[in-house]
């Protein structure tokens, strides 16, 4: 699954909503969370990606086992909006 969004908040800031979203995902998936550079690791059971963050986007791309690939609707709803409301 990729979820791609533009924003005008530069990377240092962008960096800072990032990491609530993450906040978000741990408290509803129990997700793990890493930045190497300007990527943030993710992970879980059942779960793997990375959210790369720069100047103008956020680019999450996650990797769903069998088990969650049943439920990516509401994953990647939950998911947009925590990403929406930080970028809003």
């Amino acid at each position: 699954m990729k979820i791609r969004r533009s924003h005008n908040l530069g990377a240092a800031e962008a960096r800072v909503r990032a990491d609530r979203v993450a906040d978000d995902l741990r408290e509803q998936f129990s997700l793990r969370s890493e930045w190497r550079g300007d990527a943030m690791l993710v992970s879980g059971t059942g779960v793997n990606g990375r959210l790369l963050v720069d100047d103008t986007h956020f680019e999450l791309e996650i990797r769903l086992g069998f088990a969650l690939k049943l439920m990516e609707g509401p994953i990647r709803s939950a998911i947009e909006k925590a990403i929406d409301e930080e970028l809003a």
